[in-house]
C-alpha cells in the first residue's frame, strides 16, 4: 500500500488489508482503495464472496456500494466480513455426509434412566 500507517488505528486497517491479501487476489491499486474507503468511512463494511469484494457503508444508502471484482484464492474460506473494528473470515461449510436421523438415541437413554431411577426407588 502507498501510506505507511502513523496512528495504532492506521496500523490495524493496513494489517487487516495486508491480510485480505491471503484471501484475496488483489492488485496494489484495490488495495489502497479499500484502505481509503475504510479510512474515510468509519462504519464501512466489506463483504467477500468468491468472486467480489463490495465495499458499503451500513445505514448511508444515499452511499453507493462499490464492487471490486477479486477472486477468492483460499479454498478454505466462503468468504469475508471487514470492518474497522474487525476482520471475519466465514470458513467454508462441508455438510456431513452422515445422513439420516439419530435423535433417537437420547430419548431412549432418558427412558433407560427414567426407568432405572424408578426401580431403584421402589426398592
Amino acid at each position: 500500500m502507498n501510506k505507511e500507517p502513523e496512528t495504532y488505528e492506521e496500523l490495524i486497517r493496513y494489517k487487516r488489508c495486508v491480510d485480505l491479501t491471503a484471501c484475496y487476489d488483489l492488485t496494489e491499486e484495490e488495495l489502497n482503495k479499500i484502505y481509503s474507503y475504510l479510512s474515510e468511512h468509519p462504519r464501512a463494511v466489506i463483504v467477500g464472496n468468491e468472486n467480489s469484494l463490495t465495499l458499503k457503508v451500513n445505514y448511508k444508502p444515499e452511499i453507493q456500494p462499490q464492487i471490486i471484482n477479486a477472486k477468492c484464492i483460499n479454498s478454505g474460506i466462503d468468504g469475508i466480513k471487514l470492518t474497522n473494528e474487525s476482520f471475519t473470515i466465514i470458513p467454508h461449510y462441508v455438510p456431513s455426509s452422515g445422513g439420516g436421523y439419530s435423535g433417537g438415541s437420547s430419548s431412549n437413554n432418558n427412558n433407560n434412566n427414567n426407568n432405572n431411577n424408578n426401580n431403584n426407588n421402589n426398592r
